[in-house]
Parts: C-alpha cells; sequence; structure tokens
C-alpha cells in the first residue's frame, strides 16, 4: 500500500472509530512513519487517537503533532442590572 492510500486509510478509521469519531486529524505516512496533525479537545481525546491508530499500524513509528483546543468559554454571565435604574421594557 502506497503512503497516500494508507494516510487515507487511517484518517477514513478515525473518523469510522467510535473511541475517535475525529474529522479533522490528517496523517502524513511516508517511509514507515506516520506523523498525526491537527486538534482535539483533550489529551484523553489526543491518547484514543493514537491508540487506535498503533492498534492499525503497530510496526509504524508515530509522531504525535496533535494540538489540543482551546479552553471553552466560560457561559456570559446574567444580565446585570444597575442600582436605581429601573429595566426599561
Amino acid at each position: 500500500m502506497n503512503d497516500i492510500h494508507l494516510a487515507r486509510r487511517l484518517e477514513k478509521a478515525l473518523v469510522d472509530d467510535p473511541r475517535t469519531n475525529e474529522l479533522g486529524i490528517r496523517i502524513h505516512a511516508h517511509d514507515g512513519r506516520i506523523i498525526a496533525q491537527g486538534e482535539v479537545a483533550s489529551d484523553e481525546r489526543r491518547q484514543r487517537v493514537l491508540d487506535v491508530l498503533h492498534e492499525l499500524e503497530p510496526d509504524l513509528h508515530i509522531t504525535d503533532q496533535l494540538t489540543l483546543s482551546a479552553e471553552p468559554v466560560s457561559q456570559p454571565p446574567g444580565r446585570e442590572e444597575i442600582p436605581g435604574q429601573a429595566a426599561r421594557r
């Protein structure tokens, strides 16, 4: 299997595997090496991606270039009332 087909097969596996369902991971394969690039939500998700890749290609060297997405923004505070002013409707 050539490198391009291997990379696409692994990307599809990361989408299809229920442990990952990752759409944004790009795999690059070259000379027995796999590079995983993209963004995941947590260290746990990163490990799941790497586990799937290791299971599918245990003999290949995998380079982890995955990054963690930014922390979720907290919910905006509720409506603030200014003391001494009635809310207008």
